[in-house]
């Protein structure tokens, strides 16, 4: 059990405690840690999440439109319609959208992001793997950042600012629901330093 007075942990059958010297048998106010001592609290993961393919939206339009133009011009410019005249333009025609597969697939298998009420971790890689990690109590600002589609979509890119020296800024890319992660963000940063007091060296 703990002392009453001081807070060491002592037998439960002890009339004092072996380091304070305190009685257990007089009314004594119970011990509370000191103002500013960290409080111990289990790290527990509150949201995990992956690159979303909605992100890319504004590109599978734009690709369609590359379309649309090229077909415009097959039909119109183009009198003579040679084999090799067909191959330049099918393989400028699919070239973007494979690129933008080939981006999705990279993002959504290579990088994956886990927030606790401790830190925001990132990690990068297929065959080889790159952790990042950030303590919560040294972020400084949350920003979202969204193009016209995304906003209708419902996708962005959360970039978070922080004290760290090694990696400064964490940007998690193509996120569905950004606004949601900022505000999870931002509450676990003000409980985060609502139990802690933290100096930061100048």
């Amino acid at each position: 059990m703990p002392c009453r007075h001081c807070g060491a942990e002592i037998p439960d059958s002890s009339a004092f405690c072996p380091t304070c010297g305190a009685s257990q048998h007089q009314p004594v106010a119970p011990f509370t840690p000191p103002a500013g001592a960290a409080i111990n609290v289990p790290e527990e993961t509150l949201w995990t999440g992956r690159f979303s393919a909605r992100a890319e939206a504004l590109h599978w339009i734009l690709w369609i439109f590359w379309l649309a133009i090229l077909a415009v011009l097959y039909a119109k410019f183009f009198v003579e319609k040679s084999r090799t005249l067909h191959v330049c333009l099918l393989g400028a025609a699919l070239l973007p959208g494979l690129l933008l597969l080939v981006r999705i697939a990279l993002e959504k298998l290579t990088v994956r992001y886990r927030l606790t009420n401790q830190r925001l971790f990132r990690k990068r890689g297929l065959l080889t793997r790159r952790a990042d990690e950030l303590e919560l109590i040294r972020v400084d600002d949350v920003a979202v950042t969204q193009d016209f589609v995304q906003r209708l979509l419902n996708v962005g890119t959360v970039t978070v600012l922080s004290t760290d020296a090694t990696d400064p800024k964490l940007t998690i890319e193509g996120i569905a629901d950004p606004f949601g992660l900022k505000e999870k963000i931002r509450t676990q940063v003000r409980a985060r330093r609502s139990r802690t007091t933290f100096l930061e060296t100048l």
